[in-house]
């Protein structure tokens, strides 16, 4: 339309001009008033053609060898618009002698009705009488151009010129004006600019070249100069043009925001984005609001990590029925995801992608990605790993920069390749991420892209010290990493390390408090920063004659001591109570409560977590006590726990109701490959108050065989063996006993909105079970239940069992079910 709107001004300003010379000449060979004559004419000039037509027409047809009245038919044909009817006369009128007003109007309607082949020939006949005629120059410009022969119409301009700008003179000027279109229309916008420049110089109240120097600034990337030239001359410039160019100005700043933010950190990181915004928002203010300005807006909000705004004012523009680009779908689909609503950003994405044009190639694999994360955010795990599958198969590992034969390293390529990774990650598909990591770390173990997923991996299989190894690493290799800080913080609250974690994140907090690693991280502290209560509970029947039936036990924790013992130290209260019966095969059932209150103080550093409480029993075998408990850990496979307790809550209900009490200590220790190997060995023994001595020892091997998003399945087999000292006790106490079990532990998460979960559990058990004295037996146990999880604040679970086991060679059945509470209080 632009192009079009200039071939018209042009044609208009070279009708009228022809019109000035308009005469009576050569009427009197018609009996043609001459006042009439110019009255039609005049009318025809002030729009009313359709009447001037028709007189024209019928003075033609009374007068066909009056060449005026042709002459001026075909003008105001024109003028009309009508050029298929002008051109009609094209064959007739090229000739040598037709007036160069009328060829220049035939000119101008073969150019309106695109007939360039026929303008050219036009133009080209009116030059060679007329050499100098602009006007024709500038036609046959036009039709060159338009048949595409951008170099012929360049040769032709510069034909007319020195070869040399420092030699233009001022009669130079239109000619000039025209070698800026002509490198307008070649796209080489700073040559245009340069030449509309030139041609200011030389008549600096030439309108044309004034608006062409600006719109050539505009279009060679320079909106802010640009602006300013068009300022010194508003009149010359409509509100439109205007507009256009503060958008312009504002789509720039957009783009200049985005360059800031890959080499600046902090706020300051924000300040040509929130120009954008400012300048946006003035563009809206002062013009009509148009869609193109509002889209660029809505990526300068994203930029800014405005997300409630671009999705306020994508629903606005939605609403309003407004078209919107891709990259405008894909600012949204982003600021969905970061609000956390995969679907609406899955959605998006995808349009996105599917109507993305030839200027949206570079995005296109951007977008790809952002679909990958809503998917998987979606818990889409399977598509979200093809997605990111699909893009590194694509991608290059080197990309060409506009020179052929001279390509350098693709910046994409190292997301494109992480990316699979950490889908599978994030769908606890940690041996095939680990997999696909380790090859990209023998490629490029340098890459902090690779470096970051490596680390992030080695958090998510329970190595947080090789974690924190690797980000502090690349936190001395690269200062400005954000990823590495955030996840050394973690990695440091993860190993008790609060008062450096909180150091870490107070800082980053302040400069990136929009970042969602740094808000994860320091929403984390807030939990550790709370009270907490831990709440365990089983509530049973039968069956269970070495140990309590029921047991509920609570504990409630401070808030760390931070001003006073230190971050350290938390002080809480323990309240343990156990109950059983004597033995249900007694003919008289006699239940035992015992009720234990306790209050002690945790401590937690690194490597290393002591718990310790005085407390006192207050129901049946009444005593106080102490007891310790002691964690250390030597790496990220190995720890070692040891406890002592003066005065057990747990054993069984014959012993306490014989006012018979115990003492116990144990000492275990624990390799773990990873979250889905380990090996655990445990020693204890329990001293009772009426002289007996019980060791036990017991080994246990848990493997993970499935992992996935969705389920789970674990083993475990387990060994243990006890001996008792004395004998004929009034409680269940073998002389010596053996049991092996396996047992099979199925998870099914069945909902996941980011940090809320549930998940169905299933345990089912059998063994073998062998006590000196009797029969070998079999022992199995069926256990279903649920957890629930909130936001890592608050989580509860639940579940019936059942198990049998046999004791003194007779097999006990036992209904049992179980809640377990934690909560960081608020």
């Amino acid at each position: 339309m632009k192009n079009k709107r200039n071939r018209l001004q042009v044609a208009v300003s070279g009708i009228t001009f022809c019109f000035l010379g308009f005469g009576v000449t050569h009427l009197s060979q018609a009996a043609i008033p001459s006042g009439e004559y110019d009255a039609v004419i005049l009318a025809a000039r002030d729009g009313q053609t359709a009447n001037a037509l028709e007189k024209l027409q019928a003075w033609h047809r009374e007068y066909p060898q009056n060449q005026k009245i042709l002459y001026d038919l075909v003008v105001v044909y024109a003028w009309a618009g009508d050029f298929n009817s002008a051109l009609a006369y094209a064959d007739e009128l090229s000739v040598t002698g037709t007036p160069a007003y009328v060829l220049k109007s035939l000119g101008q309607s073969a150019r309106s009705a695109e007939r360039w082949t026929q303008a050219e020939k036009i133009y080209r006949l009116v030059l060679r009488t007329s050499p100098d005629d602009m006007e024709a120059r500038t036609g046959l410009v036009h039709a060159l151009l338009e048949q595409k022969q951008p170099d012929a119409a360049l040769q032709y301009v510069q034909s007319f010129l020195p070869a040399f700008s420092s030699a233009y003179k001022r009669s130079d000027a239109a000619m000039v004006t025209l070698l800026g279109f002509v490198y307008t229309r070649r796209e080489e916008a700073l040559y245009a600019a340069n030449a509309y420049q030139d041609a200011v110089r030389l008549d600096p109240q030439s309108r044309e070249a004034y608006r062409g120097y600006v719109f050539a600034l505009n279009g060679a990337g320079m909106p802010y100069l640009a602006a300013r030239t068009a300022d010194k001359r508003k009149d010359w410039f409509s509100k439109e043009e205007q507009r256009q160019l503060a958008h312009s100005v504002a789509g720039h700043t957009v783009n200049f925001g985005e360059a800031q933010l890959l080499v600046d950190t902090k706020q300051p990181r924000f300040q040509t984005t929130d120009a954008a915004i400012a300048e946006t928002a003035n563009v809206l203010h002062h013009y009509d609001p148009q869609p193109a300005t509002q889209f660029d807006r809505m990526v300068a909000l994203r930029d800014r990590q405005l997300m409630k705004q671009v999705v306020q004012l994508y629903q606005e523009l939605l609403a309003a029925g407004i078209v919107m680009p891709s990259y405008a779908k894909a600012a949204a689909a982003d600021a969905y995801l970061y609000l956390e609503q995969p679907e609406q950003a899955r959605d998006l994405y995808i349009a996105a992608i599917s109507e993305a044009g030839r200027g949206d190639v570079a995005n296109i694999d951007t977008w790809r990605n952002g679909l990958a994360y809503a998917y998987s955010e979606g818990e889409q795990h399977d598509e979200a790993q093809d997605m990111a599958d699909g893009v590194m198969k694509v991608t290059p590992t080197l990309a060409n920069r506009g020179i052929p034969s001279v390509e350098a390293p693709n910046g994409d390529y190292p997301t494109a390749t992480v990316t699979p990774a950490l889908m599978r990650l994030y769908a606890d598909r940690l041996n095939a991420a680990e997999k696909h990591l380790a090859e990209l770390r023998g490629i490029a173990p340098f890459n902090g892209q690779v470096r970051l997923a490596w680390a992030s991996l080695q958090s998510s299989r329970e190595h947080p010290r090789a974690a924190l190894e690797e980000f502090t690493l690349m936190q001395m290799d690269d200062d400005k990493s954000l990823g590495a800080q955030v996840g050394r913080g973690e990695s440091l609250l993860a190993l008790n390390e609060f008062a450096q974690a909180k150091i870490i994140s107070r800082p980053l907090t302040a400069d990136y408090p929009e970042d969602k690693g740094v808000q994860n991280l320091a929403r984390k502290l807030d939990i550790h920063d709370r009270p907490f209560l831990r709440v365990s509970t089983t509530i049973g029947k039968g069956g269970q004659l070495a140990g309590a039936e029921s047991i509920f036990d609570a504990q409630l924790y401070s808030a760390p001591l931070t001003n006073t013992l230190g971050e350290e130290y938390r002080v809480f209260t323990h309240l343990s109570r156990s109950t059983g019966s004597i033995d249900r095969r007694l003919p008289t059932e006699t239940s035992v409560p015992r009720t234990r209150i306790g209050v002690g103080l945790d401590y937690r550093v690194r490597d290393l977590e002591i718990e310790g409480e005085v407390n006192q029993a207050t129901q049946n075998a009444d005593k106080s006590g102490i007891a310790l408990q002691f964690v250390k850990y030597f790496s990220d496979h190995w720890r070692m726990r040891m406890a002592a307790d003066s005065n057990v809550n747990d054993l069984s209900a014959a012993a306490y109701n014989a006012n018979v009490t115990g003492r116990r200590v144990l000492a275990g220790v624990t390799w773990q490959q990873n979250e889905s190997r380990s090996i655990d060995a445990e020693i204890s023994n329990t001293k009772y108050s009426d002289g007996n001595n019980r060791d036990v020892f017991g080994i246990a091997w848990t493997e993970r065989w499935i992992s996935g998003p969705i389920f789970k399945l674990d083993s475990m087999v387990s060994l243990a063996t006890s001996r008792n000292s004395a004998r004929n006790t009034v409680y269940f106490n073998p002389i010596s006993d053996r049991e092996a079990t396996v047992a099979l532990l199925g998870e099914w998460r069945t909902w996941r909105r980011y940090r809320r979960w549930m998940v169905q559990q299933v345990q089912v058990y059998t063994g073998r079970y062998s006590q000196e004295g009797y029969n070998t037996g079999t022992t199995s146990g069926l256990q279903y239940g649920h957890l629930w999880s909130f936001d890592d604040e608050f989580s509860i679970g639940y579940g019936l069992g059942v198990s049998m086991h046999p004791y003194d060679g007779v097999r006990e059945k036992r209904h049992y079910g179980y809640l377990n509470l934690n909560w960081a209080i608020k």
